[in-house]
């Protein structure tokens, strides 16, 4: 037979905010913690009807106290350009935040958590952060700095396709020509963009004739771009970009299939192609590309495989490869230098570290600054020089964060900024780090507006670095760009 509940409150207590009787069920959403007493009423259908009551205790309880994720921390912003980060918490809605501090002038801190505004002073500023959930409890004080330098990076036009393992190569007329890479749905892009610095924006120009990632572009004497190799289904194809038709046609193809390796334009004015991963091999072979004929031909081989290795050209005229890792998977501490004038390696001084997807940067001193990478389990925050004087290679200052697949780039005043990489975690860094000039020290400059790695960073004839696509901390590719100024 039917029944009907009620209920009442006890003597001195009350029912619980936010519950109610349905039926037989007690539900909602309590909004109050406290002890409640509550008499239950059940009544049935006959006539005359019999009821029955019970005495209860509902507790409610607090939820647990807002808890402010610590990570990432606030970045770093730049004197002059736009800044922006919004602080996060779990807990129970709504969440209530408050500061106590001093704010980086120009900076507002909004009840929502959120930093936003553009900076006017330089400096670090100290601040200390506290969350309050609906419920009136306030969680630990996060302690936080927010350091504002002189340079750093502001958001600029997007790509028309999000991209990574792209190239982006400065143009004799200024822009910079984007090709190729991953797109966010894993497709093979065939396509290209033209940067232009005066409007800050992207335009597409012409597609290769292949789609390609992991490829190498490299600007000839004669204003074309010779793009190479990469991760396709043709991988031994090479073509050229002509800046002045905006258009890529086929060149000679390379002697080998090869993906991730390297080009470095020799003082001749040929391309010495060097290792990748060709097939299931790694490569040690190398091969030179002369832009009068537009052929490729091989030259002698390096002393080991190598993918994931550098080659930066020197003062005099030989080329420095470093690292990388061999074909049985070991990551190499070894380097070697090619001299254009025999064709041929030979080996030189070791690095003091192992390393794989790192950097090389030649400085105006001569010297070779390498930067981060891995080792065979996880990224280094090490820096070291190479002297081409005496062919050895000596530890320096460390970066402040271990980086892999980060971009340096010299800089016209002689420092060089790393930027963004993957961290010990395998996590995209929107943070960058500045070394002097001479190489033997690092120090803190404005984050990027997003994390990144295995994006593409080149420097601008005006100064500015333009940095494109690479993946987030989602792993994802992304179509914007940025420009540290």
């Amino acid at each position: 037979m039917p029944y009907s509940w009620s209920w009442v409150p006890a003597a001195g207590s009350g029912l619980p905010p936010g519950l109610d009787l349905g039926g037989h069920t007690i539900g909602g959403i309590p909004t109050s913690a406290g002890s409640y007493q509550v008499a239950v009423t059940v009544t049935d259908s006959q006539s005359p009807a019999a009821t029955a009551g019970v005495n209860y205790t509902v507790n409610i309880h607090n939820p647990p106290p807002p808890a402010i994720n610590t990570s990432p921390a606030p970045p770093a912003g730049a004197k002059n350009l736009p800044y922006s980060y919004t602080f996060t918490a779990s807990g129970f809605a709504p969440l209530t935040w408050s500061e106590t501090g001093t704010l980086p002038p120009g900076v507002t801190f909004g009840n929502d958590g959120s930093l936003s505004g553009t900076p006017t002073t330089l400096g670090a500023f100290p601040l200390s952060v506290i969350v309050t959930d609906g419920v009136g409890q306030t969680s630990a004080t996060d302690d936080v700095t927010v350091e504002i330098f002189p340079h750093g990076f502001k958001a600029t036009g997007s790509m028309a396709s999000a991209r990574e393992g792209h190239t982006a190569t400065l143009l004799p007329n200024g822009n910079v020509l984007v090709a190729g890479g991953l797109d966010d749905t894993n497709a093979i892009l065939a396509t290209g963009e033209l940067f232009d610095p005066a409007s800050g924006s992207f335009i597409s120009t012409g597609s290769m004739t292949n789609a390609r990632y992991d490829h190498t572009a490299t600007l000839l004497p004669n204003g074309k771009v010779l793009v190479a190799g990469g991760d396709n289904v043709s991988g031994d194809t090479a073509e050229l970009f002509d800046v002045a038709s905006g258009s890529f046609a086929t060149t000679g193809s390379l002697t080998t299939p090869r993906v991730g390796h390297t080009a470095t334009l020799l003082s001749n004015g040929r391309v010495l192609i060097i290792g990748g991963v060709g097939g299931a091999s790694t490569l040690d072979s190398a091969e030179l590309f002369d832009p009068s004929s537009g052929t490729f031909t091989l030259t002698g081989s390096m002393t080991s495989a190598r993918a994931g290795h550098t080659a930066m050209l020197l003062a005099n005229g030989k080329v420095l490869v470093t690292g990388g890792m061999d074909g049985n998977g070991a990551v190499l501490a070894s380097a070697e230098l090619f001299d254009p004038g025999s064709g041929t390696f030979v080996s030189t001084g070791a690095m003091t570290a192992a390393r794989q997807d790192h950097q090389a940067t030649l400085l105006n001193t001569g010297e070779v600054l390498i930067t981060g990478g891995m080792d065979s389990s996880t990224a280094l925050n090490s820096a070291e020089l190479f002297n081409p004087a005496t062919g050895t290679f000596a530890a320096t200052g460390s970066m402040a964060i271990a980086r892999s697949g980060a971009r340096a780039i010299l800089l016209q005043n002689g420092s060089t900024v790393v930027i963004g990489g993957s961290d010990v975690n395998g996590q995209s860094l929107s943070s960058a780090e500045l070394s002097a000039a001479s190489g033997t020290s690092f120090s803190g400059t404005g984050s990027l507006t997003r994390p990144r790695k295995e994006h593409a960073a080149t420097l601008l004839d005006d100064g500015r670095v333009l940095v494109t696509g690479g993946t987030d901390d989602s792993d994802i590719p992304v179509t914007s760009a940025e420009l540290y100024q």
